[in-house]
């Protein structure tokens, strides 16, 4: 009995919660966590799990209050959560026990919950619709017999399902007040993570980073002659080249806005991003980023979609020949072998020039693809959502690895039904996220429209635990702001606005 009266659960309902005052809410948690401490202490457990425990009564108190703070405390924690794991303890960068990995989640889900109450479900469009339909099959394929047993499913979810809640999330709670504040959070980030990346390329990696290195057994980090590729302050150079992709085209899209004044910073800002993603040498980062570019202005323009796919590819080959232009020279190719740069770039230049050649890694993904679309019509039901995740291998119950591709992966994981759903939400993700930026031709609508091709085919790609929530959430603000004039092609809308404007005048 509190004050006569029944002490009763409501009464820290998250609308309680918001109005409980500053000092309360904070003695009331500040409690929660000092007895999670003493507790965690006292049992001697890891600094892994101390770390994520007291962390999560903070969490819960933060999305319940403000959750589109929280979506910015999230991108930060998760942008960081690389550094933060090979600074509290030397772990790999594999493995499912370290618990400061279900932070990210367990957000995310908290967050979704706050979105479906502020019905993120109501009122669905096609993408929504499809979108929703993948999500359940996801769910539904967690429990295939096919993928070695339920635990191998539930971990797949954390790696599939939940970075795809932020659409809902993103539908909802993301105002475009948010999204810039974010867009800008993550490139302010991208020029840190750059410039730690290009220190680790040239000074050398710290102590933390080396132990990070050996303790996983990163071969992917050796490109020849010796040369080990930087990854930021991220699990592996394939996330810290995406999350430099995503800074550089957020930057480019606000470029055109800057004030004269802080012109020379912003190009300051975009030339050392865009030159260590260079120096990253994951090809496909690069090749995707001149694409987006491309498609970028493009939509600026507007120009009809199927001319984006020529623009975009245009910039791919525009990048091929400057690439080339660099190796014309022997001199050049033989001062580029006998430095690490020179090396890298030698790579970069070595897949993008000669795609088919013996120095490209292209025609083994296209089969690793064409492998798991075949699987679909195979395997039609498909081998589970944990099969073609970190958790199959890690857990060691299954032999079906993944293909490093989502469509390879959505037909192996999910079966043909899968295959046909992660298909058409590319489609109609990409339609959506085009006509928006071609009819409002904002700095927000081109950075999302470039974040969906920097990181296309790797929208299911949970191991990119930074930067793959961020392609949901985005798809799920398009979502939020496509709800007028969507049926009209792009001239129409142009047709439509010049007569709004005899009209006026």
């Amino acid at each position: 009995m509190v004050g006569g009266g029944v002490l009763r659960l409501r009464s820290l309902s998250p609308r309680a919660l918001r109005r409980m005052a500053p000092a309360e809410t904070l003695v009331l948690f500040g409690l929660l966590v000092a007895a999670l401490f003493g507790a965690l202490l006292a049992a001697s457990v890891s600094l892994h799990v101390l770390l994520a425990l007291a962390v999560c009564p903070v969490v819960l108190a933060v999305v319940w209050m403000s959750p589109r703070s929280t979506i910015l405390g999230l991108a930060l924690w998760l942008i960081a959560l690389g550094m933060v794991r090979r600074l509290v303890g030397s772990g790999s960068s594999g493995g499912l026990g370290d618990p400061l990995l279900l932070v990210g989640p367990a957000v995310l889900v908290l967050l979704f919950v706050v979105a479906c109450d502020r019905r993120a479900l109501r009122s669905r469009s096609r993408l929504a619709n499809v979108v929703g339909l993948l999500s359940l099959l996801v769910l539904a394929e967690a429990v295939n017999p096919f993928q070695g047993g339920l635990l191998v499913g539930l971990a797949g979810l954390l790696f599939m399902l939940v970075p795809m809640l932020a659409f809902w999330v993103g539908r909802s709670l993301l105002d475009d007040l948010t999204l810039r504040r974010l867009f800008q959070l993550v490139a302010v980030l991208s020029v840190v993570s750059a410039l730690y990346g290009l220190i680790q390329q040239f000074v050398g990696f710290p102590s933390w980073d080396e132990r990070w290195i050996a303790s996983s057994g990163y071969v992917a980090l050796n490109v020849g002659n010796g040369v080990t590729r930087a990854f930021g302050n991220f699990a592996s150079a394939q996330e810290y080249a995406a999350f430099l992709s995503i800074g550089l085209v957020i930057l480019v899209s606000n470029l055109p806005k800057v004030r004269r004044v802080l012109l020379p910073l912003a190009l300051g800002a975009i030339g050392l991003v865009g030159y260590a993603l260079i120096l990253a040498s994951v090809r496909t980062s690069l090749v995707l980023t001149a694409a987006a570019l491309g498609s970028m202005v493009a939509a600026r323009v507007r120009l009809r979609p199927g001319a984006a796919l020529f623009a975009g590819a245009f910039a791919i080959v525009a990048l091929g020949v400057g690439l080339s232009y660099l190796s014309v020279s022997s001199q050049t190719t033989t001062s580029a072998a006998a430095n690490p740069a020179g090396t890298l770039l030698q790579h970069d230049i070595s897949g993008i020039t000669n795609p088919t050649g013996s120095g490209s890694s292209l025609p083994g993904h296209l089969s690793e693809t064409f492998d798991g679309v075949k699987s679909a019509f195979l395997q039609p039901i498909g081998y589970g959502t944990g099969s073609v995740t970190q958790s199959s291998a890690r857990l060691g119950a299954s032999t079906i690895a993944g293909t490093d591709s989502d469509l390879g992966n959505a037909g192996t994981g999910l079966g043909l039904l899968g295959f046909i759903l992660y298909a058409a939400v590319i489609v109609l993700g990409l339609r959506y996220t085009y006509r928006l930026a071609a009819r409002r031709r904002d700095a927000l609508a081109f950075a999302s429209l470039g974040l969906l091709i920097v990181m296309l085919d790797q929208w299911m790609n949970g191991d990119l635990y930074s930067v793959a929530w961020l392609v949901w959430l985005s798809l799920g603000w398009v979502d939020r702001n496509t709800r007028v004039r969507l049926s009209q092609s792009v001239p129409s809308l142009i047709r439509q606005e010049k007569r709004d404007t005899r009209t006026i005048a």
